[in-house]
């Protein structure tokens, strides 16, 4: 009889990449290293949800998000992204990692103007 917890990881590691690409944005992506600008797919967020969650004891910040898939390559700080174009681009410069899993990384990212 197959061993299936064997494979339970890579199972629900796949699910969970075809989750992420039906949900995030193809974005233009431009590595600080130099290398070629390439199309890979982001998903944005910010903790508003957080915010109206909390308690009012400090000024709170809004943190912008940004989430992409490890299978993709490599992420830094430094790089940069664009969704969209022209009059409604979206522009970010990542700059500080969040939070990273076997499938995605997040970093929080400064919204550049377009």
């Amino acid at each position: 009889m197959p061993n299936v917890g064997n494979h339970f990881a890579d199972r629900v590691r796949g699910k969970m990449v075809r989750t992420f690409q039906r949900l995030a944005d193809p974005c233009l992506f431009t590595p600080s290293d130099g290398s070629a600008p390439f199309t890979r797919l982001v998903s944005l967020d910010d903790n508003g949800a957080e915010i109206a969650a909390s308690s009012n004891e400090y000024v709170p910040e809004l943190i912008s998000r940004a989430e992409f898939l490890q299978s993709e390559g490599a992420v830094n700080s430094g790089d940069e992204f664009a969704i969209g174009e022209g009059i409604s681009a979206q522009q970010g410069l990542l700059t500080q990692r969040v939070s990273m899993d076997s499938v995605s990384v997040t970093f929080i990212y400064i919204p550049l103007e377009a």
